[in-house]
């Protein structure tokens, strides 16, 4: 499958347009960890994304002609001069194709902060080799919640 027409939309308000969309991608992508893990069902992605929706949060939404491919948001940390990237996430068949990559470059240019901080899963190297490849820097671990796993802390340097 090829990517014939790939547009970007930039939000920086959590609406319920926006958050329908979100939770739609998110209940695919996590289909199988939804029905075995707590951490991750959609009630606990929806707190999640409701105490990340804050002043300064960013989203971006990639679409193919019209079918929602993925989408990327994140927040200002407490220090104001790092972002936090809280998720990329693609539907399975968009993979491979650069869009994940597109949407993160569409929301890194629209920062002012100095660098952008995000989190990738410990038993996901591959994932981690991923974000390297943008430049991303290994730069500790982080158990976000007391059920979460444990996440790889990566920065990208963005001024």
């Amino acid at each position: 499958m090829t990517v014939d027409l790939l547009t970007t939309s930039h939000y920086d308000q959590l609406t319920p347009t926006v958050r329908r969309i979100l939770l739609d991608v998110y209940a695919d992508v996590y289909a199988d960890e939804i029905t075995t893990n707590p951490f991750f069902s959609l009630e606990r992605f929806e707190e999640r994304l409701g105490m990340h929706a804050v002043a300064g949060w960013g989203c971006v939404v990639a679409e193919v002609g019209d079918v929602v491919a993925g989408f990327t948001y994140g927040r200002p940390e407490r220090d104001t001069t790092t972002f936090g990237l809280c998720e990329i996430m693609l539907r399975q068949e968009w993979r491979g194709r650069g869009i994940a990559q597109v949407m993160h470059s569409e929301l890194m240019s629209q920062r002012n902060e100095d660098r952008c901080k995000l989190l990738v899963r410990r038993e996901r190297p591959r994932i981690r080799a991923h974000y390297e490849s943008w430049g991303y820097k290994h730069a500790g671990e982080k158990l976000p919640f007391p059920d979460s796993p444990l996440y790889d802390v990566m920065i990208l340097d963005l001024q």
